[in-house]
């Protein structure tokens, strides 16, 4: 299995961490190491040294320093509990944050602090008394039915295109095709889609077919790949991946425009384009497929470990997201409520 596109994701993320370093003081090198050490990924990493360069930014107009390079540990002890609170209320351009964001904000800054005050470089932590906003649960997002339908119609269909159109169209047709019933039928992530190359195809067993992914994190794992997701991924290669590859070395399964492996903003746009043409909402994103895929397997299944294992969860409350029967409930209500007029 080919690490290749988690090692070339890992090469830009660690160029844009190091950048990212330069522009702070020393002692969030400890904190980077410290990160580094519990094995947490570069994409995660990036996403800390991101928010904590907003954060310096915000210390550094508190502690009166003339540059955020000079700040010390110390400074971050200067701040009190309406300081860390009036920092999660916006973001840096002074835009309202959501519930979702704040929170997010606030998980950084407490790892942060417990970092420091754990290694004894600090002593005080105002974020230990500061309260996130409460955050309301939200119904799992997914596709119905009719959805997946119109939306791998909308894919199919080249009504009301030019001629032009039409034979510009047809190389991409059946690839993006394939694309969209893989995220639909194995309920993989959309980077571990883009990581597939055609080696990961396993046909060893003569009676199922795998594709092989390095799931996120770093761990290798397979899924099963049924009959018509596999027809269709045969279906591209045969038609489109021919006219589209740029270089016979290239080893990527899903092949852009460009000649080179697709990358994870091509298929959000390419699915925005299909979800606007099937005329579906706007907030169908990639992940939802994911969560199509959770949420069809659990109402077929009722096997909560079923979801678990196809989608590489590390505990069952993760799995617990996407088996909300509450349209069931509300259907089964409804109908017994029917008896009131029998």
């Amino acid at each position: 299995m080919s690490h290749e596109y988690r090692d070339q994701l890992d090469i830009k993320n660690n160029e844009k961490i190091n950048e990212l370093l330069n522009e702070m003081p020393e002692f969030v090198e400890y904190f980077y190491d410290h990160m580094v050490a519990k094995g947490r990924s570069t994409n995660t990493i990036l996403g800390y040294m991101y928010e904590i360069n907003v954060f310096l930014r915000f210390v550094q107009v508190i502690a009166k320093k003339d540059s955020v390079k000079h700040l010390e540990v110390t400074d971050l002890e200067k701040l009190r509990q309406n300081n860390i609170e009036s920092y999660m209320a916006k973001s840096e351009n002074g835009k309202e944050l959501s519930n979702n964001a704040k929170c997010r904000k606030l998980s950084v800054l407490r790892t942060l602090y417990t970092y420091y005050i754990g290694n004894e470089m600090i002593t005080k932590n105002p974020t230990a008394l500061t309260e996130g906003p409460k955050i309301k649960a939200h119904d799992v997002i997914k596709l119905s039915d009719s959805q997946v339908s119109a939306l791998l119609t909308a894919i199919k269909s080249q009504d009301k295109m030019s001629e032009h159109a039409v034979k510009y169209n047809e190389r991409m047709v059946s690839r993006d095709l394939a694309i969209m019933m893989t995220l639909l039928g194995t309920g993989m992530r959309i980077s571990e889609l883009v990581g597939l190359n055609i080696s990961d195809i396993d046909k060893t067993d003569k009676t199922k077919i795998y594709l092989r992914i390095v799931r996120k994190g770093g761990d290798e794992d397979k899924v099963r790949v049924i009959t018509p997701v596999y027809d269709a991924i045969t279906d591209y290669l045969i038609k489109s991946r021919p006219q589209l590859v740029g270089s016979s070395r290239e080893n990527a399964l899903f092949i852009s425009t460009r000649g080179t492996r697709m990358s994870v903003n091509a298929i959000q746009k390419m699915l925005e384009k299909y979800c606007e043409k099937a005329g579906l909402p706007d907030n169908i994103s990639p992940h939802k497929m994911r969560a199509t895929f959770a949420t069809k397997v659990y109402s077929k299944t009722k096997d909560i470990y079923a979801i678990k294992d196809a989608l590489h969860h590390s505990t069952i409350d993760t799995s617990k997201h996407y088996i909300s029967d509450k349209e069931a409930r509300i259907d089964e209500a409804a109908e017994a409520a029917g008896s009131l007029f029998e």
